[in-house]
């Protein structure tokens, strides 16, 4: 199997797009375009398999999946908690000022922390839930895609496991209580998401033809399901993911990705600014939910931004992306290696 190490810029660009299409959905935008929109949490999911397996093409030694998992732990997890503890404190202190009832009770706070269920809580963060679980069956993942060379054969395994995976949702509606919360937030989108980043191990790896024929495959699985299900919106069909909304997503990820194989459409993109989002997503994913929120506590105050989508998702992202720029400035400077200097043979800093 040939190993694809260069750089591929469409993967940033493409993690740009989902980012910023993540932030137009919280504004709540019109129902069109809140459903145009509907591809982003699956081509961030695609792109998390194909950074995997482009990561892992580079590395000459493997670390033990304990410590893989400590790194994906603190990647992931721990930065979301400590955003929690960042946006609870800070609405506390804004609960004292306006001297008024904190916005949050204890399972607000409890449920946000455990990322247990994505309707508990201040929602937002249940996608790290997401990410994490794609994490924990990544290595596995890995190892199916190196063991089958064939496209042909691999995809044939996804599908079948697909199946199955059909085959558990139908057992969702018959469980109860805890079990039914765990089985549903945990099993099926891990499985249902985890098959999409299997998908996106193997993007590096198809050919053209193979690249356009699925495009159309899920293309026309979509309109029939449009069809199957009276033109309803993907958005109902995504807790967990669903054909209807995994094919919408899958569609759209490739033909984008197929678009940007374009040098001109590329170059548009290929600029510092994207670059920059691309890189720091899952921050200005984070900084994004207090506007959010300030917006739904404050909107009468904030009434000529919260009046309409446009206004909205200006002031989301732009307010998001000030606070990301000057986060990451922080980083720099406190964590950049030019900032330790040597002093009589020992390290010190600045």
């Amino acid at each position: 199997m040939e190993k694809v190490v260069k750089r591929d810029l469409r993967i940033d660009i493409l993690r740009c797009i989902a980012i910023v299409a993540i932030i137009l959905a919280h504004s709540e935008p019109s129902g069109l375009i809140f459903q145009l929109r509907n591809f982003d949490v699956i081509l961030m999911v695609l792109l998390l398999g194909t950074s995997f397996y482009l990561s892992n093409t580079k590395k000459k030694q493997t670390v033990s999946y304990p410590v893989y998992l400590g790194k994906r732990f603190k990647r992931l997890i721990v930065p979301t908690w400590i955003f929690l503890t960042v946006f609870f404190v800070l609405f506390y202190i804004i609960s004292l000022i306006e001297g008024s009832k904190y916005y949050f009770n204890f399972n607000d706070v409890f449920m946000s922390y455990s990322m247990f269920d994505e309707s508990k809580g201040i929602g937002y963060v249940w996608i790290m839930k997401v990410f994490f679980l794609i994490a924990l069956v990544s290595p596995f993942l890995l190892k199916l895609n190196q063991k089958f060379e064939s496209n042909t054969k691999y995809f044939l395994i996804l599908i079948s496991s697909y199946v199955g995976y059909a085959l558990l949702q139908l057992l969702n509606p018959i469980l109860t209580g805890s079990f039914q919360v765990f089985f549903e937030n945990f099993i099926l989108y891990g499985i249902g998401y985890g098959l999409v980043a299997a998908f996106g191990m193997r993007l590096k790896l198809l050919s053209k033809k193979e690249l356009y024929t699925w495009t159309i495959a899920f293309l026309m699985m979509f309109l029939f399901f449009s069809w199957h299900y009276h033109f309803n919106s993907t958005q109902h069909y995504k807790y967990p993911p669903q054909l209807y909304y995994i094919s919408y997503g899958m569609f759209v990820s490739l033909f984008l990705y197929i678009a940007l194989n374009i040098t001109r459409i590329q170059s548009l993109f290929n600029n510092k600014f994207i670059m920059f989002i691309a890189q720091n997503s899952i921050w200005l994913y984070f900084w994004h939910i207090i506007f959010i929120y300030l917006l739904k506590f404050f909107g009468d105050e904030l009434s000529m931004f919260n009046n309409n989508f446009v206004t909205r998702f200006a002031f989301i992202f732009v307010c998001a992306l000030v606070v990301t720029y000057v986060h990451d400035l922080l980083k720099k400077k406190l964590y950049h290696p030019s900032r330790r200097v040597r002093v009589l043979g020992k390290t010190s800093v600045k």
